[in-house]
């Protein structure tokens, strides 16, 4: 079997900070309320396991991911008859067109060269009518001192919402951006502002963030709300086709 080593980015269950898996399946049960009975591709699967979360709701569940040794301890571990799982590059799909209700993409749009190819990708195979949840760093939140190395650009929330017009025009798509927010939590922009600057001297400094202490809290809670979606670490977008 594939042993997959948390590598400080991609999610892996019983290796990753307790928080950041929470974070992770956080996505995916939101998006399970837009996806139930449907044929979902899940574009970036990593390990794999919110495919497999999805597909105790879904119709049919295809991950895909550019990782063979993810698919392989994907298949390993989560496929079934109605959860699949592919190898494949995210920005060339070997998919038809229209082969998908909907598609799942999360924290996956930062790592790509050219992300505008994902996404148009995305809207080809998935249905006109069908519906399309993605998620991303928002880039107008400073997390570290330091640049994600394995990120190539992080999208504040104006940008993403521009980049995704771009690619699903609103004659015939609905776009709305929510935010992900840690129940209990006061947000507010003062905050951010001080948070930013703070971060960002450190970061000039050369001060690099401590290794974070697993504290167990994996019972955080977290909800998405489209309202100050600018203020939250992570951006959702939920977009419906009108077709």
């Amino acid at each position: 079997m594939t042993d997959l080593d948390f590598t400080g980015e991609r999610v892996v269950p019983d290796k990753s900070p307790a928080y950041l898996v929470a974070e992770h399946r956080a996505r995916y049960k939101f998006a399970v309320k837009f996806i139930e009975g449907m044929n979902v591709i899940d574009i970036g699967c990593g390990e794999g396991y919110g495919s497999y979360l999805m597909g105790g709701f879904a119709e049919t569940v295809v991950g895909v991911d550019l990782s063979e040794e993810a698919v392989v301890n994907a298949l390993e571990l989560y496929s079934s008859d109605k959860v699949d799982f592919k190898t494949g590059d995210v920005t060339r799909l070997s998919y038809p067109e229209n082969e998908f209700d909907a598609g799942v993409c999360f924290e996956v749009i930062e790592h790509i060269e050219n992300p505008g190819d994902l996404l148009k990708e995305a809207g080809r195979v998935i249905k006109q009518g069908g519906i399309f949840i993605l998620s991303t760093p928002n880039g107008g939140v400073r997390v570290s001192s330091q640049k994600n190395p394995f990120h190539v650009k992080e999208f504040t929330k104006g940008e993403f919402s521009k980049l995704l017009e771009d690619h699903f025009p609103i004659e015939k798509w609905g776009i709305e951006i929510y935010g992900q927010f840690v129940v209990g939590k006061n947000y507010s922009l003062a905050g951010v502002i001080f948070k930013n600057i703070y971060l960002a001297i450190k970061g000039a400094l050369g001060i690099k963030p401590k290794p974070s202490v697993d504290d167990g809290s994996d019972a955080v809670g977290y909800e998405f709300k489209p309202e100050r979606a600018a203020l939250a670490e992570y951006l959702v977008a939920v977009v419906r086709g009108k077709g």
